[in-house]
């Protein structure tokens, strides 16, 4: 996934993809870790541009609650 293109909801969806083939009976172990391994890395991010999201929401909940003052 292109950092500059993330997008939080492509990423779930990704990670919904994951699941679905990890779930299933067909998967060799090595193509399991390497799934595991992609998902981890997309919860990161996903924690990443979430957690800059509050930040933002913080932000503005301040600058809005100086403007009321």
């Amino acid at each position: 996934m292109d950092e500059k293109t993330f997008q939080v909801e492509d990423a779930f969806g990704e990670l919904e993809n994951i699941i679905e083939q990890l779930e299933s009976e067909d998967i060799s172990l090595r193509d399991s870790i390497g799934l595991y391994s992609n998902g981890a890395k997309i919860i990161a991010r996903c924690k990443d541009e979430l957690s800059g999201i509050e930040k933002e929401i913080i932000i503005i909940g301040e600058e809005l609650q100086k403007e009321n003052e």
